[in-house]
């Protein structure tokens, strides 16, 4: 009976630190993030910015999390891309750590995710083709079991940001359209991509 009490406790701890959270931003250097890299060029806040997307209006309730952050760009991105391509904007580099200060200057403070479920992640994995190319080491796309317990939903932003792009070219090569993920299926997907994996 101790013995499958000390496993249990054991496994506990490993599975506490592959399920990584979210890095805490900084809404004063959010504040900044969002001028240096031009958000504002297109989105509003308080009103002050561009009016051709969406107003990024402070978010103070609960459900504004850093998955509904992620979920909201993954689904944009593919619009926005081409928004700022017709309006001769150079994408920027986003870094995890500047995804992270932004959202906690629109929440107007960190928050953390709800934990999501490794299992469920990987069904949504399959179901929304991230396999197709992941999983195929002739695709060009990296594999991704080596970011186990690094993942948060700040680094799906800022990977979005820097390889999606390419990911658009690769799902539009197999006849695939963009995925689209809500906040909870964004926040399983992080889950799975922090398992441990072949």
């Amino acid at each position: 009976m101790k013995r499958t009490t000390v496993l249990a406790a054991v496994a506990y701890v490993a599975a506490l630190a592959l399920a990584r959270q979210d890095p805490a931003g900084d809404p004063a250097r959010g504040a900044q993030a969002f001028r240096d890299l031009k958000c504002g060029t297109c989105h509003s806040v308080g009103g002050e910015g561009g009016r051709s997307a969406p107003a990024l209006d402070r978010r103070a309730d609960s459900s504004y999390t850093p998955a509904a952050l992620a979920s909201a760009m993954w689904n944009h991105a593919a619009a926005m891309w081409l928004a700022m391509d017709g309006a001769g904007i150079r994408r920027p580099e986003l870094t995890e750590a500047q995804a992270a200060d932004i959202f906690a200057f629109l929440a107007g403070a960190a928050r953390l995710d709800k934990r999501g479920d490794a299992r469920r992640g990987r069904q949504i994995y399959e179901a929304k083709y991230c396999a197709l190319c992941h999983d195929d080491p002739y695709s060009g796309a990296p594999g991704l079991a080596s970011l186990a317990g690094r993942v948060s939903s700040f680094y799906m932003v800022a990977a979005l940001w820097q390889h999606g792009g390419g990911m658009l070219s690769r799902m539009a090569a197999k006849n695939r359209a963009w995925q689209s993920l809500d906040p909870e299926e964004m926040a399983h997907l992080v889950a799975y991509l922090n398992t441990s994996r072949p």
